[in-house]
């Protein structure tokens, strides 16, 4: 009996042990979580991190502090500074940073960005550079020995040219500051140029759920990392979605063209090369691109020589070649010929080979299909005109211009830009703007057309039934435009692209949609709070370009693309 008495007294102590034990887990795990380092949990954002993934907080300090209290103004240029400064458009950011730093000189959120800004700018200025060291020895100071200070030295190690000590850092700096999404990201950019794709591919997907999926940079950086890695498929993948939401991004298309021209869809690669440019004119990439279309080959971990598609082509045209002269009434391989031609871009000789096809055979399979696909070539370039013609040319717009001033527009009037407010009456228009430059064309409606050497420019006003201003439409004519575009932008277009990205900003591009009933547009959207223009070519039309301009709380809700045809054609 003393025994059974003994052996459950134990099992009784053990069983009290455990569960003080466990109480004791339980308390320090608590404890933990209260006192020990911070987390985050991670949301669900597309090719960042599992959802739900804790990253440590670090040592990361509150850079928007103070940032709710500024004037509702202030805080929308801020968020706009920042939207300008992730789409590559560093100087813009740069302006609105300054400004604002210059009236909130602690405003920690607009020193530390515009400080990003500077980092990011392909070339610096003196006074630049001063503003740079300036912004640096304060955000030193303020937080010294810091994942973020670590993170500025390292992208100050960098801009002197020490890749290696610019690594080490930011490898701190990831490490004291791991939910920094600017230090990680810094962080994998550098893992991918000393050619840790597989670290820097980590890096970066943290990147992307730190910033909620919000910077297109993060994605740019992700899909050169599967680029590079040869994962073509997710590659395109990430490009589509991201393209998506950030569907002006000059890095994305550019890569997207990539894509298209491994898969032999050169001419989709070519207007994609052509919008970009029709955008940035000035982005190098775009250029290179297109002046080495066709020859670019896709990445690969082989250890042979990468054939560019050219080069692939050319193998296969000298395998074919000795067999068409052998057998020329064989039109199947006259055909391969043809197409190795094709893809290798050698546009006359495919042409020669399916001609010969159609006068052997006119019914031949798809053969007028294939002569048209021969028939397309790169545009010349354009070449700055000198010499007799061109003075000729300009003495001629001078004199037109001397001829009639009053309907001369200049350039920030170009496209239907009057400088009058929406809402305004008749009256307070046309003391702006000389009436007898329009003629009426309908109630409320006024049209005023001139010439400018070679486009024929129409723009129409149109007035509400209470009489006032609401919007404008733009037709321009191209009278010099003949030649078959094949699907290219037209000069025309892509001109007047340019000249309203410069007027309004850079646009959203949408692309070619098909309408229905053979309607096929190409346009580029502009929004704003009170404004939306929309600049259209209508496809078979390649020497006309319409625009529409409205007062954007005159639009009807719900409008979509295809939509705003009526009105691109309604003058």
């Amino acid at each position: 009996m003393a025994t059974s008495t003994a052996v459950a007294r134990k099992a009784a102590y053990l069983f009290l042990t455990l569960c003080v034990g466990a109480l004791l887990a339980f308390g320090a795990f608590r404890l933990y979580e209260e006192f020990g380092p911070s987390k985050i949990s991670v949301e669900a954002v597309p090719f960042g991190l599992p959802a739900g993934t804790s990253v440590a907080r670090g040592d990361v300090p509150d850079l928007q502090t103070g940032v709710s209290g500024l004037p509702v103004q202030t805080q929308a240029e801020l968020r706009r500074a920042v939207e300008l400064f992730r789409g590559g458009n560093m100087h813009a950011a740069f302006e609105i940073l300054e400004a604002v730093v210059q009236i909130y000189p602690d405003l920690l959120w607009a020193i530390w960005n515009e400080e990003n800004t500077l980092f990011e700018m392909d070339s610096v200025t003196e006074p630049s550079r001063e503003r740079m060291k300036l912004l640096d020895a304060k955000l030193q100071a303020l937080f010294p020995n810091t994942g973020l200070s670590s993170y500025l030295d390292s992208r100050k190690a960098f801009l002197v040219g020490n890749s290696s000590l610019a690594l080490q850092l930011a490898r701190v700096a990831a490490e004291k500051a791991p939910s920094l999404y600017e230090a990680r990201l810094w962080y994998a950019r550098l893992l991918k140029e000393d050619g840790h794709l597989v670290q820097a591919g980590n890096e970066c997907r943290a990147a992307i759920s730190l910033s909620s999926g919000a910077d297109p940079r993060t994605y740019v950086l992700m899909a050169n990392i599967y680029h590079d890695q040869g994962q073509l498929d997710s590659c395109a993948a990430l490009v589509e979605y991201a393209l998506s939401q950030f569907p002006a991004d000059v890095e994305l298309l550019v890569l997207q063209g990539y894509l298209m021209e491994y898969q032999g869809r050169f001419e989709v690669a070519e207007k994609l090369y052509h919008r970009i440019l029709a955008f940035r004119p000035d982005f190098v990439k775009a250029s290179v691109a297109l002046s080495t279309l066709g020859e670019k080959s896709p990445p690969g971990t082989g250890t042979g020589v990468a054939l560019s598609p050219k080069d692939r082509a050319q193998v296969a045209c000298d395998i074919l070649e000795p067999l068409v002269e052998k057998y020329p009434e064989n039109l199947p391989l006259r055909e391969a010929l043809g197409l190795a031609f094709l893809k290798g871009r050698e546009f006359d000789r495919a042409r020669t080979q399916f001609r010969e096809i159609l006068n052997r055979d006119p019914e031949y399979p798809d053969i007028q299909q294939r002569i048209q696909e021969a028939n397309v070539t790169k545009p010349a370039p354009v070449v700055n005109k000198t010499g007799l013609a061109e003075h000729l040319s300009r003495a001629v717009d001078s004199l037109r211009g001397t001829m009639a001033p009053s309907t001369k527009h200049d350039f920030t009037t170009m496209l239907g830009h009057y400088l009058v407010r929406y809402g305004a009456t008749p009256g307070e228009f046309f003391k702006k703007y000389a009436i007898g430059n329009f003629r009426p064309v309908r109630a409320n409606v006024w049209q005023e057309s001139f010439y400018e050497a070679p486009y024929r420019h129409t723009y129409t006003i149109v007035f509400d039934s209470l009489n006032h201003f609401r919007e404008v439409h733009v037709a321009v004519y191209d009278s010099s435009s003949g030649g078959n575009h094949l699907g290219v932008a037209p000069e025309v277009f892509t001109r007047l692209l340019r000249q309203n990205s410069r007027i309004s900003g850079i646009g959203n591009s949408t692309g070619e949609t098909d309408c229905g009933d053979g309607v096929v547009i190409d346009a580029a959207v502009w929004e704003t709070q009170d404004n939306f223009e929309i600049l259209a070519r209508f496809i078979g039309t390649p020497a006309e370009v319409r625009m529409v301009r409205f007062d954007k709380t005159a639009l009807p809700p719900g409008l979509k693309l295809c939509d705003y045809t009526r009105y691109l054609k309604e003058f």
